[in-house]
């Protein structure tokens, strides 16, 4: 495989026309104080475009819907006061006739390839990027719509608004993310016709939850013999280690240590588009309260380990996690992990779904997750750029766990 470097014509093309400046440098208009929300005319609809969602009317959250939690504007107002470095936020609301009728919700990133793809970590080439939809978190985040507005007017509403917003806002490129292959076949094709290219990273992985699973030894039971035994075996490794639910006082007391966990995490993945901010968990508490728990792991008194739960509707987003890997072998920590969430969903929550994230598709399938493609969709404003794009996508794209060792823990393999 050719070497993206400066001898290569290729890396010369993108350091040129990929680079922005990345400097989280907002159009003139948005800058320092926020603004009233500005009015775009999209044919017989108009796009109020907001800056904070502290401004968001309330049809906001009845179109986003009870099941969408990192589209709810308690989400959004607790994301907002822990932007990672880099980021800006815009939301629209779409009114036709004075009726909010459709949402989006936008992140800009000033995106740098050596920061978010370790193995590429010399390639200083930055790009601002619009993304829509949520990226730090899996999952179809970015726009939703009223039923009464049918679905080849959402694929042109979607196009439209996109690169309208991507010129306004100052914008490279266009990145819609995490469209499960089966959702939203008009809006997809919409973007492909429109030039958007599609690639795809690890499936997020989905356990559904039986009705007649009410405790963890519910869904034990109905394991096959050989997982049960694995689970079990990892409980006794992990009684080395005590574990508790922590509370808000306790996520203010451990925020750096968490940090820290959260972190040796992140430089291990294969890819990262954000970076957390030390006091996203506290605030998440401070926001949710029981509807966000978040489980911590300790060696006598030393924090080794916490993962965390969000109630999503009537499913469990398994959110974000963070462990010393020297306690991984010896007490299975991240096997414990993903089965204390499993828990929560079922005991805590009475979840019917449980969103376990991508990554890691082998252990989480071996607790009953499957996987569900998602698709994302990239464009670049610079048609010189663009027609590159399938190669340096090809070039770029991390590495995907292999899905052959995909387990079934209910059933016969």
């Amino acid at each position: 495989m050719e070497r993206l470097t400066s001898r290569c014509p290729i890396y010369d093309t993108v350091q040129q026309l990929l680079q922005s400046e990345c400097g989280s440098r907002l159009a003139e208009e948005y800058t320092g104080i926020r603004e009233q929300a500005v009015v775009l005319d999209i044919g017989a609809y108009q796009a109020r475009l907001y800056r904070s969602a502290l401004d968001l009317p309330a049809e906001w959250d009845q179109l986003a819907g009870g099941g969408r939690v990192f589209l709810s504007r308690n989400y959004l107002l607790a994301w907002e006061e822990t932007l990672p470095e880099g980021m800006e936020i815009a939301y629209v609301v779409l009114e036709r006739m004075g009726i909010a009728a459709g949402i989006m919700s936008l992140q800009i990133i000033d995106f740098r390839i050596g920061d978010a793809l370790p193995r590429w970590a010399w390639m200083n080439i930055g790009v601002r990027v619009l993304v829509c939809g949520a990226a730090q978190v899996s999952g179809p985040f970015g726009f939703a719509f009223s039923p009464e507005v049918e679905a080849g007017e959402q694929s042109h509403l979607v196009q439209l608004l996109l690169e309208r917003l991507r010129k306004r806002l100052n914008a490279r490129a266009i990145l819609v993310k995490d469209l499960p292959a089966s959702a939203c076949p008009l809006v997809q094709d919409g973007l492909q016709n429109k030039g958007y290219i599609p690639f795809n990273f690890e499936p997020n992985m989905i356990l559904e939850v039986d009705p007649g699973w009410h405790t963890l030894e519910d869904f034990l039971e109905a394991m096959t013999s050989k997982y049960r035994v694995r689970a079990r075996r990892a409980f006794r490794k992990g009684d080395s280690l005590g574990c508790r639910s922590l509370t808000l006082a306790d996520l203010d007391r451990y925020k750096v240590r968490m940090h820290e966990l959260y972190s040796a995490v992140a430089d291990r993945a294969d890819f990262s588009l954000i970076r957390l901010q030390p006091g996203y968990f506290s605030r998440l508490k401070r926001a949710f309260g029981a509807s966000f728990k978040v489980i911590g792991y300790f060696d006598e008194e030393e924090l080794v380990g916490f993962c965390s739960v969000l109630r999503s509707g009537v499913a469990a987003e398994v959110h974000f996690l963070g462990f010393d890997e020297a306690y991984n072998e010896s007490a299975q920590l991240y096997l414990n992990m993903l089965l204390a969430c499993i828990r929560t969903g079922i005991e805590d929550f009475g979840s019917r779904q449980i969103i376990l994230g991508r990554t890691a598709t082998v252990i989480k399938s071996s607790v009953g997750g499957y996987p569900q493609p998602q698709q994302v969709w990239l464009k670049h404003g610079s048609p010189i750029v663009q027609a590159l794009l399938p190669r340096i996508v090809g070039f770029l794209q991390p590495p995907m766990e292999k899905t052959e060792g995909i387990r079934h823990p209910f059933g016969t393999e």
